[in-house]
């Protein structure tokens, strides 16, 4: 009974952490996050926004805009978080 009431306890805790638990979706559908300083490619616009979503969280800004298909070079690679 006590394992239960911990399990309980940790998993409300995990959730608590974070308030990005958008579904990440398992298609292909290559999109391209932009920010004014970066860019960052992505398997598809879910897991863009989660990562968006997640350097907010941590002071950062979110994409400004998901475009489909690859980012185009000329531009560094943006942090996940």
């Amino acid at each position: 009974m006590k394992a239960i009431i911990v399990f309980i306890l940790f998993i409300s805790s995990v959730h608590a952490m974070s308030k990005c638990n958008q579904a990440i979706y398992l298609n292909l559908d290559p999109h391209c996050g932009i920010l004014p300083d970066c860019n960052l490619d992505g398997p598809n616009p879910s897991y863009l926004k989660r990562v968006s979503c997640e350097r907010k969280e941590n002071g950062k800004p979110g994409f400004i805009e998901l475009i489909p298909g690859k980012c185009l070079h000329g531009k560094p690679r943006c942090s996940l978080k």
